[in-house]
């Protein structure tokens, strides 16, 4: 049974209030591209000031993408175990917290956005690096507070074991998101994201 309270009345305006500023910017910036959406024009068009635009978005390019900063649920961390099938573990959780930072939801949309404006590929790159380091900080405090991993690696550091395993872990990420056929504007299906995660383990057995 779904106990979870409905949103409050203020949480639901702020839901709308992003969503205006979003569906603004993205409309903008098809008809004018980029530059032509500036942020006093997408503040317009939403029907909010400058100041209330900024209080949803650090840049114009994250509310044109809908995008956010990313965040880690803490229950995704639910059941997460050093034990066992660690870089699976990893490599999930960096998937759901770089999903985090997509909170628009017209993927196909975006897509058409990113491909005529490069520039807004950097944007989400450097989201994409916030999510990496918001993952590898929780799983360097995690290593911290286990007495199995806390002393590191021979001469590198729990910060470092923590780097290491969150860039193995998207190696499988990458191995999907490059493979023929995939979509961005349909995102990764989790299959896809198991199936190369299976194709990496297999590898580490043979190698």
């Amino acid at each position: 049974m779904n106990t979870a309270s409905p949103p409050s009345l203020r949480a639901r305006k702020k839901a709308e209030t992003w969503a205006a500023i979003h569906e603004a910017a993205a409309g903008l910036a098809l008809e004018r591209g980029v530059e032509g959406a500036t942020v006093e024009a997408i503040a317009t068009a939403a029907g909010v000031s400058q100041r209330t635009f900024f209080n949803y978005f650090p840049a114009k390019e994250d509310a044109v993408l809908g995008m956010r900063t990313p965040w880690l649920d803490p229950e995704l961390l639910s059941g997460f175990s050093l034990e066992h099938d660690l870089l699976g573990q990893v490599s999930r959780l960096l998937l759901a917290v770089t999903r985090s930072a997509y909170a628009g939801r017209d993927a196909e949309r975006r897509r058409q956005l990113l491909e005529d404006h490069p520039s807004l590929g950097r944007r989400r790159h450097e989201l994409t690096l916030e999510a990496e380091a918001l993952v590898r900080r929780t799983l360097a405090e995690l290593l911290a507070a286990d007495p199995e991993w806390s002393a590191g690696i021979g001469e590198h550091r729990v910060d470092d074991v923590a780097r290491m395993l969150v860039i193995l872990s998207g190696v499988p990420l990458r191995f999907a998101l490059t493979a023929e056929g995939y979509s961005p504007a349909h995102g990764l299906p989790a299959e896809d994201h198991e199936s190369a995660l299976a194709l990496f383990h297999r590898l580490q057995e043979k190698l």
